[in-house]
């Protein structure tokens, strides 16, 4: 199973950057909580200090530039796909980091069971507005039917 595709699918749908440091952190993040569940429970005695070791930086610095991925997600017009994930509504909070990775293991593993994501669970945003693009969704649609 590509676990880390479907993270960086999802990364993307939300409009994060690929720039921001903290996306390859949680990425890698993911990717090791699925390899070992024990890790979301302590994340920061074993998670940061695994993800700071591989990038060879500090665990406040992974933290730090997690916190940030959070909040780009979180403030993201994709509006569907934080409903999905986080269920979402005008009254929550935004999510600590450990209960983001709790959210995001969740989605991944119901996205794989899935069969890697079907087309119609596709959600795009556009990369200049920041928002659902209905019109970009459809498109990538057909490349993907294209391409089968």
């Amino acid at each position: 199973m590509n676990y880390e595709k479907i993270i960086k699918d999802t990364l993307d749908s939300f409009g994060v950057h690929r720039s921001y440091t903290g996306y390859n952190y949680v990425t890698y993040g993911l990717t090791l909580i699925i390899e070992d569940k024990d890790r979301m429970d302590c994340i920061t005695k074993l998670l940061y200090p695994d993800i700071a070791s591989f990038f060879r930086t500090s665990w406040n610095c992974v933290e730090k530039n997690i916190r940030t991925v959070v909040n780009s997600v979180w403030e993201s017009h994709n509006t569907e796909l934080l409903n999905l994930i986080f269920n979402r509504s005008a009254k929550n909070k935004k999510p600590t980091n450990k209960e983001f990775f709790k959210y995001m293991y969740d989605y991944i593993l119901r996205s794989s069971d899935e069969c890697l994501m079907p087309e119609s669970s596709l959600c795009i945003c556009c990369p200049i507005s920041n928002e659902y693009c209905e019109t970009l969704e459809l498109f990538c649609m057909k490349l993907l039917k294209m391409m089968k």
